[in-house]
């Protein structure tokens, strides 16, 4: 049976491996070339860090626009966040999780009973996706 979809470590397994056997098989001939190295190039999935940097938007709720904004900051290895709701004064809201995998992002806020799932635009500086929190749930987009 063939995997016709795989994960990008699957890909990059396999990457390795072919550029390997590229490479016996070279030897193995007598041909003293190994394959380039831009021949054989993988890059690095984007992690929570690579979102560092203020996002804002707003719900609408029943009519009332709130404003928030996402703050992130990354330290090294470890990426933290927090949230103002600016209209409800509320600020510096602790988010327990931040992740990013491939173009998607979420948090979750604990101390709210809220979490955010979107899609992030090619350049990096929007999302969009679903504020969720109590049993509804919201669009919200945010942009840095």
């Amino acid at each position: 049976m063939f995997k016709l979809c795989c994960t990008s470590a699957d890909r990059d397994g396999m990457m390795a491996i072919y550029a390997a056997v590229a490479a016996s098989i070279l030897m193995w001939s007598g041909a003293a070339v190994r394959p380039a190295a831009a021949q054989v190039t993988t890059t690095a999935p984007k992690d929570a860090s690579s979102l560092a940097g203020d996002w804002s938007g707003a719900l609408a709720v029943q009519g009332i626009e709130l404003r928030l904004v996402l703050h992130v900051q990354s330290d090294g290895g470890a990426t933290t966040a927090t949230l103002d709701s600016l209209d409800q004064e509320a600020f510096g809201i602790p988010v327990s999780s931040i992740t990013r995998t491939g173009d998607k992002m979420a948090f979750e806020v604990a101390a709210v009973g809220g979490r955010f799932a979107g899609t992030l635009a090619s350049d990096e500086k929007g999302v969009a996706g679903t504020w969720s929190q109590g049993g509804n749930s919201l669009s919200l987009a945010l942009t840095r």
